[in-house]
């Protein structure tokens, strides 16, 4: 029995060691800090064209009387990236570029914060030469604002990191003069059947013009005569983005629909014309980048747009559209334009216009 009483003394005496060294530890437990800072940021613009000052407002709201600022900066940064993989051979091409990254001091070292909200104003200058925001499976190329604040204390040392939208800075200005005038884009398309012929399709678009700037609606004229036996289905004009991205010497090409307009059908041996056929360029896509830009530091990500025409069986062509971020760079040079755009709407359709095949291929690359 005594022996018994032993062990269970000494069980318990292991027990109550075991709780001694087990309850200090869960007593002492780390309370979560709350952080007695926060950080946002207001823009002057929604998106900043190149060229152009980055105007913003820093806003940090403060909940500790004893914060001591030992570093607050904001930190402005832009790169573009490129990457995929060859399929065939499981090359990875990858591609990075800067296009800016600054630093800018908002207050001096030592300042002392009280309690509520603060403002801090700066500029930074976004290069002339830095291309559009742009978002994609194979590339990017993004812009940042990084807020970085160091104080004394751990609750009040934070940082965020901010999205900012940049348009490259493209005018009228900056293209040939001939875009701008209206043009007919002709095409024929010929059917066959065992090799024998089947009939022709002809194609022609007419366009005011073949540069626009984001947010226009572009007006097209489509006629088509159906020479053959059998009619065309799911007649549609389409604006088309096309990408490409560079590594090195290796390039990679997409395409991805912006807008589509469905026209309808074309009945055999018919011959139809869809007026006023119109498709609005979004504000939100990037401009025309690098468009036949010769030598020179040029951007790792190229984007073209085209006015495409298809239809069911086989049908489609393209035309190569301009788009720019704005019009002309004087206000009163694109006031006239505009009232040249309204007489043109309003002039005769004998109105002499050029004409391009589209079999000839164009200079756009």
């Amino acid at each position: 029995m005594s022996a018994t009483n032993s062990r269970r003394t000494s069980v318990g005496n292991l027990l109550r060691q075991f709780a001694a060294s087990i309850i200090p530890i869960t007593q002492v437990s780390v309370k979560p800090t709350m952080p007695t800072t926060q950080i946002n940021i207001v823009l002057a613009e929604p998106r900043v064209v190149a060229g152009e000052l980055l105007n913003a407002k820093v806003l940090l709201d403060s909940s500790d009387p004893d914060t001591i600022i030992n570093s607050f900066t904001a930190e402005v940064k832009g790169v573009g990236r490129t990457g995929w993989v060859n399929i065939h051979t499981d090359k990875i091409f990858e591609t990075e570029k800067a296009y800016i990254d600054t630093v800018v001091p908002l207050c001096e070292p030592g300042t002392a914060i009280g309690v509520g909200k603060h403002q801090f104003p700066f500029q930074v200058r976004i290069p002339a030469n830095s291309p559009s925001s742009y978002e994609s499976q194979f590339g990017s190329i993004r812009y940042q604002m990084k807020v970085e604040l160091n104080a004394n204390t751990e609750q009040a040392t934070c940082s965020e990191v901010f999205p900012i939208v940049v348009l490259t800075r493209s005018f009228f200005d900056d293209i040939p003069a001939n875009v701008l005038s209206p043009i007919d884009f002709k095409d024929e398309v010929d059917f066959t059947c065992c090799t024998l012929p089947f009939g022709c399709v002809s194609l022609v678009v007419s366009l005011p013009r073949t540069a626009y700037r984001i947010g226009e609606v572009i007006e097209a004229q489509v006629t088509i005569n159906n020479r053959t036996r059998k009619g065309l289905k799911e007649v549609a004009l389409q604006l088309v983005m096309k990408s490409q991205y560079e590594h090195v010497n290796e390039k990679k090409l997409t395409e991805q629909l912006i807008e589509l307009v469905a026209l309808g059908a074309v009945r055999s041996r018919c011959r139809m014309e869809f007026e006023k056929c119109h498709i609005r360029i979004p504000d939100a896509v990037p401009p025309t980048q690098n468009y036949n830009k010769g030598g020179g530091d040029t951007a790792i990500i190229a984007i073209h747009y085209v006015l495409k025409m298809t239809a069911l069986p086989g049908i489609e062509c393209e035309i190569p559209l301009m788009i720019t971020s704005a019009g002309y760079m004087d206000p009163n040079k694109q006031a006239a334009f505009q009232m040249h755009i309204q007489r043109g709407k309003n002039a005769s359709s004998n109105v002499p216009r050029n004409t391009k095949n589209i079999v000839e291929g164009s200079n756009y690359r």
